[in-house]
């Protein structure tokens, strides 16, 4: 009878990759792929999941893609339309004026062959990308980059590219702080998403705020909407300001013990507008080597 065994290593890693497990896969953005390696040796611990970014126009990272492979990991690749168009970016996107690019970069996704999480037109509720709300007709805004991520989606479809999983990404926080610009209203619905994410850091500099208060609002708000799994697509804590080991400490605790959706986090490890580096201190790398120890954090998704 269907179902009685065990299930397959196959049907394992299928399950994972759908959010289906206990635990929280781990996962960085290292800053190159030349930094993987000693970054994993400093938190002690494979990445099930590395975060990278590549703009509209440039093609599929094939090596990036077989570096992550190889490593044991997901990529997690962040797909941002930085491009302009008289239409406007959305409406450009939904109007198929991008049409060979996304077909050619979804095809050679499907090429490739192997898991990879497709992070599109991330942080919409923000106002810094050209492909936000606040770029793209405020109140219409929404409706508008929704239609985008569908055709998207109908591109993934048609080329039956199933290895490729869509992620959904707002901001923590809805920037401007407008009714037309919630998070949620700019989510395309579950027939077109496979996994739902969350953008959000603690900035220090005077505005020291622990984990929960970056992300719990955002976070109920996101359990409500879906039962999708979660991912935490980038977060991180500013040096200055308050006990960064302290912090992390706390940040790992919160996932596991108060948010059982977070099914996978990327930590953002570079020093950038603030130095978000697990390693900016030998006391916060204590904190994070010490608290991904942990087994409910897992090394891989495959």
């Amino acid at each position: 009878m269907a179902g009685c065994g065990a299930l397959s290593v196959s049907d394992q890693a299928a399950n994972m990759l759908d959010g289906d497990f206990t635990g929280c896969a781990t996962g960085a953005y290292v800053n190159g792929m030349d930094n993987l390696a000693a970054f994993q040796t400093m938190a002690g611990k494979n990445m099930a999941l590395v975060l990278f970014y590549v703009h509209w126009q440039e093609p599929f990272p094939t090596q990036e893609v077989n570096t992550v492979h190889a490593n044991g990991s997901v990529p997690l690749l962040t797909w941002e339309p930085w491009i302009t168009h008289e239409l406007g970016t959305l409406e450009a996107i939904a109007a198929g004026s991008f049409e060979s690019y996304v077909r050619e970069f979804m095809q050679a996704a499907k090429d490739w062959g192997k898991p990879l999480f497709l992070r599109f037109a991330h942080e919409m509720n923000g106002n810094w990308y050209p492909w936000d709300g606040e770029h793209n007709g405020g109140a219409a805004a929404a409706e508008r980059y929704k239609r985008a991520w569908i055709y998207i989606y109908n591109v993934r479809a048609s080329l039956e590219a199933d290895n490729v999983k869509l992620v959904w990404c707002p901001n923590n926080r809805d920037i401007p702080d407008a009714s037309w610009n919630r998070a949620v209203q700019y989510y395309p619905g579950d027939d077109y998403v496979d996994w739902i994410g969350m953008d959000g850091y603690n900035w220090g500099h005077g505005s020291w705020e622990a984990f929960g208060a970056v992300f719990s609002d955002v976070y109920a708000g996101l359990a409500a909407l879906t039962q999708k799994p979660i991912l935490l697509g980038e977060f991180a804590c500013a040096q200055d300001g308050g006990d960064k080991g302290a912090w992390i400490t706390d940040a790992l605790s919160k996932i596991k013990g108060d948010h059982p959706r977070i099914k996978a986090f990327c930590w953002f490890n570079i020093d950038k507008e603030r130095d978000w580096r697990v390693n900016s201190t030998p006391s916060a790398e204590a904190a994070f080597r010490d608290a991904i120890g942990d087994s409910y954090f897992l090394e891989s998704l495959l």
